[in-house]
């Protein structure tokens, strides 16, 4: 893995598509556990993607390649966020080359049902086993800002289900 980063990093462009594909599945379901919707989950994962390979260069430590993609992609969807209005979809998120187990599904609805901030930090931490450690440096918060997003996340699914 750290092999085709450096690659990329040298302006191997297909050393670059094989890493995107890996991550592929992880990038959608970050961009759509912030965004609304798949057009602009789209065109958030398009526009870090690109940024991601203009950026090469700089990524510091190749082992830390998924977190550095993940943190452009978090930016990118802030920015289509602050562009885009505020609407509340609770329609089932699907996940590309996933099988849609009823526990995916179930885990997805509850994530829909979370306020942003604390959506992205339960997607990261429960959906793409990233520790405390890891979510507060991709998000540049406090570990104790995520250990409160995880905390006010599982209140917010519990209150969602006592109410059902």
């Amino acid at each position: 893995m750290i092999e085709l980063v450096k690659q990329a990093q040298h302006g191997n462009a297909e050393a670059y598509g094989k890493l995107i594909h890996l991550y592929q599945d992880s990038f959608y379901r970050v961009a759509r556990s912030r965004l609304n919707n798949d057009e602009d989950a789209a065109d958030a994962i398009q526009d870090a993607l690109l940024s991601g390979w203009e950026k090469r260069k700089t990524l510091k430590e190749p082992k830390y390649f998924k977190t550095w993609m993940i943190r452009i992609l978090i930016n990118k969807c802030n920015e289509i966020a602050r562009k885009t209005p505020r609407t509340e979809s609770l329609e089932q998120v699907p996940e590309p080359s996933i099988e849609n187990t009823e526990s995916h599904l179930i885990f997805q609805e509850m994530l829909l049902q979370l306020n942003e901030k604390n959506r992205l930090v339960m997607a990261l931490y429960y959906g793409e086993d990233y520790s405390i450690h890891e979510i507060a440096q991709i998000l540049e918060i406090s570990e104790n800002a995520v250990k409160q997003r995880l905390v006010r996340g599982r209140k917010e699914i519990l209150k969602a289900y006592e109410n059902a």
